[in-house]
């Protein structure tokens, strides 16, 4: 399975999507004036690496900033991750903030409240 990879900028995130080496991560902002077009490539790897996922997954997600439309998108990939979960498989979710971002960190315990899948909150000074 082909690694899926984007730079990030100050409107898209930096997204790496690896089988092979296990690494899952999204990262910065997530401003794209079309949504849905940038995380539907996302949502169809993800879909494919479900059908054979690894034994554990651990995504790593250090969002800085994302607007609504892109919350309802992060919210379908964790959606993904949760899936795989359910499909038995070792899922664990780690969402890292800037310690004096307290947006992001509730942010993520809201997510954490409603996706069914290991939630390590991280916090980093910078």
């Amino acid at each position: 399975m082909e690694p899926y990879k984007v730079n990030g900028t100050s409107q898209y995130p930096h997204v790496l999507l690896d089988k092979n080496s296990g690494k899952f991560e999204f990262a910065g902002n997530s401003l794209p004036e079309d949504a849905k077009s940038f995380y539907d490539p996302i949502l169809q790897w993800l879909d494919n690496y479900s059908l054979e996922p690894n034994p554990e997954t651990i995504a790593h997600f250090k969002m800085v900033y994302y607007n609504t439309p892109s919350s309802k998108l992060l919210f379908q990939v964790l959606k993904r991750f949760e899936k795989i979960a359910s499909m038995g498989h070792k899922v664990t979710i780690v969402w890292a903030y800037n310690e004096d971002d307290i947006d992001i960190k509730d942010a993520g315990r809201d997510l954490a409240q409603h996706i069914k899948v290991p939630f390590k909150m991280e916090s980093y000074k910078e």
